[in-house]
């Protein structure tokens, strides 16, 4: 396979090339496959499956790490999703259960965010000052018919929040107790879902079979890469930070999996010498 025939490079965020967004501590191997890859004029792009940060502020931990990204090439979850709800019913009416990103997200999309019925679209991003009336009025807005979108699927996730650094339950296991109230189920939009990496390689105007999926997790990057028909390249980082996902039948095995981002450096350099 010769990477160097690929023109867009689509890198997750947390575990793969910083430590996470609480943390933008870049990974050295990262930088270095980030700058060679800008010397060989390949486009550069995120695709993440964090919710709880828009796209904007998922920019500024990336480009304060170091990376060279275009805030126009930053996909956060939320923004994936406000775009997928958006080119389907571009006047929804949608309740967004979010601590600030995705419903930053929502805003700068265009679509009709409103806290009043009637409700289109009930979509659960991460948040961790969630209201029990907040809770209650998603349960009720779907019981008349809304649809229950989720964004991302994380059912837990590390993180930092008002200075407290745990683990906290996630969208999913938000929108598990809407889905037991109400006994409907969500759809999620976030990875391994394929058409977010063929929507996201669309809107760059790229072809899957030129674009190349790096990230962290067997079961959201490489699952849903595969399923796109995306080259995929699985870095090994700290097992203990890979969030759970349900990849269901996809394939979790990558195309190429190392220990380190500089190895894929190495195999762009011995296909350019031959």
């Amino acid at each position: 396979m010769d990477l160097n025939t690929k023109n867009l490079w689509l890198f997750d965020v947390d575990n793969t090339i910083i430590r996470d967004v609480e943390h933008p501590a870049p990974f050295p191997d990262a930088l270095h496959l980030c700058e060679t890859l800008e010397q060989k004029g390949k486009t550069i792009a995120i695709l993440t499956n964090v919710g709880r940060l828009s796209a904007r502020q998922i920019h500024t931990a990336v480009t304060t790490a170091g990376f060279s990204v275009d805030a126009d090439k930053t996909f956060s979850a939320g923004a994936v999703a406000a775009a997928y709800i958006y080119s389907r019913s571009p006047g929804a009416r949608c309740f967004v259960i979010s601590e600030g990103g995705a419903l930053e997200d929502f805003v700068a999309r265009g679509l009709n965010v409103t806290n009043n019925p009637p409700i289109d679209f009930v979509a659960v991003g991460a948040d961790r000052n969630l209201t029990f009336q907040q809770l209650n009025f998603a349960c009720k807005m779907v019981m008349k018919g809304a649809a229950l979108v989720c964004i991302s699927g994380s059912r837990d996730y590390p993180g930092v929040y008002l200075g407290h650094e745990d683990v906290f339950i996630g969208e999913r296991s938000i929108a598990a107790a809407i889905e037991d109230a109400t006994g409907k189920s969500a759809f999620i939009i976030g990875k391994p879902l394929p058409e977010i990496f063929t929507e996201t390689v669309k809107t760059l105007r790229f072809d899957v079979t030129e674009s190349v999926m790096v990230g962290d997790n067997p079961a959201s990057d490489v699952a849903g890469g595969n399923a796109a028909g995306l080259t995929t390249i699985l870095v090994k980082r700290s097992p203990d930070k890979i969030v759970p996902y349900d990849a269901g039948d996809l394939d979790t095995i990558p195309d190429i999996a190392v220990e380190s981002l500089d190895e894929v450096i190495n195999l762009l350099s011995i296909v350019s010498r031959e």
